[in-house]
């Protein structure tokens, strides 16, 4: 008798970061297996690596296998998945059933290869994936609040638990014995998880950097605004190759690691769900090293920033600002906010609208999509684009590599080399504060924006 021919299927793969033992390659050789003794062939793969169950906000490869799911011409009838988990860690129940549901409506099949139960449609099926998707749900509830009860207990003890870096402060590595291991590049991470990385003053020149900030500041007239310019016209680096900003400054001066004390749970999110402010006492307070400058002169820092509170601009207010910066560059972004005279500063518009997106969208503007890397991100043709993208402007900038079309998002940059400096440099173009300087062609934008209201 001759054999029937396997029958087509697609397979889901996912691991999220916490579940190493679910790696892909383990998930498609069971798959593989099951596909083998039940007849199938596998003609698509869809698979989200290191992605979390619990949304599927970010999981491409399961919005993929959805979408494709209602296309009639789709090249299977079966999906498998490794189990339950693997499908997702949904919150609410009803989601991961709605998605196997979308399925079955459409005519595909969702197997599950390592359950011990025949995904048929009956009561007991359906009780059993119903339990089996409450405890993934409970699973991760309970997971998130051991992970956050851990990084108070790791804070405790002075270990950094994540938050962007200040300026004049360095990220030291250290073993479970605490005995330091060097500091830490930018982009660079721990390897180990008996490792700890712990925070620690930086070089003596950032020192007197901050001290001259803070001693700056409290003179009469001065705003972190001066300050700013004062610093970027003197080319003195501040993070990642970038300028120094109003906010840069302001946050610089708020920060209590100037005291030397490392504050942590000021705000909390289980489950990946929007962050919400903790009560004072129940931040985490640690004196990690001797004070930056003087608790004197901070206190008398943070009493003039009090004093420095401007009255809440209203949205309309806002909206007309971005319309000016809109018309002054024919275009919206971060940089062109800041380095534009007259306009309020970024953090301004992401406290009323929430983010900026939401600001553009307030005037009618739509930013470019953020270019990202592709899985088979060559370093080399990324490098040659940075050279001959150098060649087309003359110079390169955070704003032009980010529009140029043929270039990848400065971020893309920042993760893959460490940052868009140190690209620069791998490039064998000018890297340094000075020479990038030196390679603008075009002077600073310091057009003032029209008048608030100009655009109403």
């Amino acid at each position: 008798m001759e054999a029937s021919a396997p029958k087509p299927a697609a397979q889901y793969l996912r691991m999220s970061t916490e579940q190493q033992r679910y790696s892909l390659a383990s998930q498609r050789l069971a798959i593989a297996d099951y596909a083998v003794r039940h007849g199938y062939e596998i003609k698509r793969t869809y698979q989200d690596p290191a992605r979390s169950g619990l949304h599927l906000k970010g999981r491409r490869g399961l919005q993929a296998l959805l979408s494709d799911v209602l296309r009639e011409d789709r090249a299977f009838s079966v999906v498998l998945v490794l189990d339950v988990t693997r499908w997702g860690r949904f919150q609410d129940l009803d989601q991961g059933a709605h998605y196997e549901f979308l399925c079955r409506v459409a005519g595909v099949s969702v197997i599950y290869c390592a359950e011990p139960f025949e995904n048929d449609g009956s009561t007991k099926t359906a009780l059993i994936k119903q339990l089996k998707r409450l405890m993934a749900a409970e699973y991760s509830r309970e997971l998130s609040a051991k992970v956050q009860a851990s990084q108070i207990l790791q804070a405790k003890l002075g270990h950094r638990q994540g938050a962007p870096l200040i300026y004049g402060v360095r990220r030291v590595l250290v073993d479970a014995q605490g005995r330091s291991r060097g500091v830490l590049e930018r982009g660079a991470w721990k390897a180990q998880h008996n490792q700890y990385v712990m925070l620690q003053p930086g070089p003596e020149a950032e020192l007197t950097v901050i001290r001259r900030i803070f001693r700056r500041f409290i003179l009469p007239g001065s705003t972190a605004s001066t300050i700013a310019r004062e610093l970027n016209g003197e080319a003195v680096p501040f993070i990642g190759a970038r300028t120094w900003t109003p906010e840069g400054v302001t946050r610089l001066l708020r920060h209590e690691l100037m005291l030397g004390t490392y504050v942590y749970n000021r705000t909390s999110g289980l489950l990946k769900g929007a962050r919400t402010p903790n009560p004072p006492e129940a931040w985490v307070r640690v004196q990690i090293f001797e004070p930056i400058v003087p608790k004197a002169l901070f206190a008398r820092a943070q009493n003039k920033l009090r004093t420095l509170g401007r009255p809440r601009r209203g949205r309309e207010e806002l909206i007309s600002a971005l319309r000016g910066v809109l018309a002054l560059h024919g275009r919206i972004s971060a940089s062109l906010i800041r380095r534009t005279a007259g306009s309020p500063c970024v953090a301004v518009f992401q406290r009323e609208f929430g983010c900026l997106s939401a600001a553009y969208e307030a005037v009618g503007f739509k930013p470019p999509p953020r270019k990202a890397a592709p899985r088979g991100f060559d370093a080399a043709h990324a490098l040659q684009a940075l050279r001959m993208a150098y060649e087309r402007h003359g110079h390169l900038t955070r704003e032009i590599v980010d529009h140029d079309p043929t270039l990848f998002h400065t971020t893309t940059y920042a993760k893959r080399f460490g940052s868009l400096r140190k690209a620069y440099e791998l490039a064998g173009l000018p890297h340094t504060t000075s020479e990038l300087r030196a390679a603008a062609k075009r002077p600073p934008i310091t057009a003032r924006a029209p008048p608030v209201g100009a655009y109403d």
